[in-house]
C-alpha cells in the first residue's frame, strides 16, 4: 500500500479540519468520530498514536488513557519490538566515523512479531499501541478503529529530544545527541514517521502554542470513545 485508501483520505482531511485549519473549531470531529466508531463493537477498541521522537506521543497517549477513566485502557509500547542490537539495521555516522544501529527505521523492529501481538490484543477492551511506526505498517493500520498522529515542528521536536535523553542520560552527551538527531534521527523521521500523519483519523498538534486546541481534541476524543464503550464497560 504506497498511499491513503479514499476513507483514509476523506479522514484525513476532516482531522486538519477538526485541528483549526481553515479556522475551524474540533466540534466538527466528533460526527468524524462517530462516523468511525459506527457499527464497531462495542467491548473493545484499539487505537494507534504515532508520532515522531520528542513528538510527544508517549504523554499524549497517557493522557488520552487518563480521559476515558473509569474506563479501563492499556498502553502497550511498541519499543518492545525493537531488534537486539546486533540484529540492528546500521547507519554510518559521520561524528563517530563508524557505522551505528538505526533504530529510527521500520527495519529495527521485529515486524511479523509485533503483527502477531497487536492481532493478539485488539478487540480486547481498549488497547492504545504508541510507537514511532504505530501508523506505518497497512497490516496494523487494519486492526485500528482509531489512528493518532501526534503532529509538532521538527525544531521543537528535536529540543524536546535532546533535553529528554540529557535529562535522563541516554545517548550520550550533547553533541553526540545532536549529532545522532542530524544523521539519523531527522532524514528518518522525513522518510518513514512524517509520511504515516496521511493515514491518521485525527491529527493532535501538540507544540507549546498548540494546547488549547490539543486539549480540545484529546477532550473529544475522549468523549466519543466513552459514548460509545461506556454502556458496554458498565
Amino acid at each position: 500500500m504506497t498511499g491513503p485508501c479514499a476513507d483514509e483520505t476523506k479522514g484525513w482531511r476532516l482531522a486538519c479540519v477538526a485541528a483549526g485549519v481553515a479556522g475551524q473549531s474540533p466540534a466538527c470531529l466528533d460526527g468524524h468520530l462517530a462516523a468511525l466508531l459506527a457499527g464497531k463493537r462495542s467491548d473493545g477498541l484499539c487505537i494507534g498514536v504515532a508520532g515522531g521522537s520528542g513528538s510527544g506521543k508517549t504523554t499524549i497517549a497517557q493522557r488520552l488513557r487518563d480521559s476515558i477513566l473509569p474506563l479501563p485502557a492499556e498502553i502497550i509500547g511498541l519499543d518492545r519490538f525493537f531488534k537486539p542490537i546486533d540484529q540492528m539495521p546500521r547507519y554510518f555516522s559521520a561524528h563517530h566515523a563508524e557505522h551505528r544501529p538505526d533504530f529510527n527505521t521500520p527495519q529495527s523492529l521485529r515486524v511479523d512479531e509485533m503483527l502477531a501481538f497487536a492481532r493478539q490484543v485488539a478487540g480486547q477492551g481498549i488497547v492504545i499501541l504508541d510507537g514511532h511506526f504505530a501508523l506505518y505498517f497497512p497490516q496494523m493500520r487494519e486492526l485500528m478503529h482509531i489512528k493518532v498522529f501526534v503532529d509538532i515542528g521538527l525544531a521543537a521536536m528535536l529540543h524536546r529530544r535532546t533535553e529528554r535523553n540529557l535529562a535522563i542520560g541516554y545517548g550520550g552527551d550533547r553533541q553526540t545527541i545532536l549529532a545522532y538527531n542530524q544523521e539519523c534521527v531527522v532524514p528518518r523521521h522525513l522518510e518513514f514517521i512524517l509520511p504515516t500523519r496521511q493515514f491518521a483519523d485525527v491529527v493532535i498538534p501538540n507544540g507549546d502554542s498548540s494546547q488549547v486546541q490539543r486539549d480540545e481534541i484529546l477532550e473529544t476524543l475522549a468523549r466519543a470513545i466513552r459514548t460509545h464503550l461506556g454502556p458496554a464497560q458498565r
